[in-house]
């Protein structure tokens, strides 16, 4: 008799654990999810970005049993006290988040100690359409100052890194483009000027000053003034199939406005 309550409890465990990993959707959880639209987009949700520390193995479990979308999380969700077998594709996920989240360090823009009008504000328009150089999405996110005035707004790196690319880009204009020690790329653009002689190469750490946020781009070095001051920040990943693969930095915006700084401009 406690041989056989013994060996039906564990076929009830069994197929309770089953049902578990039907139910999260790890059985349906597809190669190469992180090149999705539905992972780039990053909906991480209130939830998840006040949080002072990210779990990327918490979160990768989250977003999957959500439909990487947190925005509408509801509750917890049972891979978090329950144990699933998960595949490969789940810690190859877990990876990905690491290599965006574990270098995050400081927000974009200091905040002002000076002019309350110099606050900046961005929403989230990632993918939006744009024209300028051929109908296109827009990989990244606008930081809009509140006041109209290019060269006014530090503009500081999120991360460690080592610089890239820095100079004119006709869409981007003056750019610096920051690779961080998770092997994420960082773009700032649309700059007034640079803070310093920036090479390839060149070492940079999180809070360092890069430049002051302009309207430089949309035409041939040197062309201003075709859209309000403006920081455009992009985030990027290389993956299996894509050297630049971009994901959406407005949630990636809002875990950081709790490390921001301040500055006396």
């Amino acid at each position: 008799m406690k041989f056989l309550f013994l060996l039906l409890l564990v076929l009830f465990n069994s197929s309770l654990i089953g049902a578990m990993d039907s139910y999260t959707g790890y059985d349906s959880l597809v190669s190469y999810c992180w090149e999705t639209d539905a992972f780039r987009s990053l909906k991480l949700g209130k939830g998840t970005v006040t949080q002072d520390f990210v779990d990327c193995e918490e979160l990768a479990a989250r977003m999957i049993e959500n439909g990487f979308d947190l925005t509408k999380e509801a509750g917890h969700s049972f891979s978090l006290r329950l144990p699933v077998k998960k595949p490969e594709e789940f810690f190859r996920l877990c990876e990905v988040y690491h290599s965006i989240f574990d270098d995050l360090a400081v927000f974009p823009v200091p905040e002002s100690t000076v002019l309350s009008t110099a606050d900046i504000s961005y929403e989230n328009g990632w993918m939006e359409p744009r024209t300028y150089g051929g109908e296109r999405g827009h990989e990244g996110c606008d930081l809009m100052g509140g006041t109209n005035t290019p060269g006014l707004y530090p503009v500081v790196s999120i991360t460690d890194g080592v610089v890239e690319q820095a100079g004119w880009l006709p869409k981007g204009g003056l750019r610096i483009g920051i690779r961080a020690p998770g092997g994420a790329y960082f773009y700032y653009a649309h700059l007034s000027a640079y803070a310093g002689e920036w090479e390839e190469g060149t070492p940079v750490k999180a809070g360092e000053l890069l430049g002051f946020m302009g309207d430089s781009g949309y035409g041939p070095e040197g062309t201003t003034g075709q859209f309000p001051v403006h920081l455009h920040l992009g985030i990027y990943i290389k993956t299996e199939h894509y050297e630049e693969l971009s994901v959406n930095p407005y949630w990636i915006l809002k875990y950081l406005e709790q490390y921001r700084t301040r500055a006396a401009y």
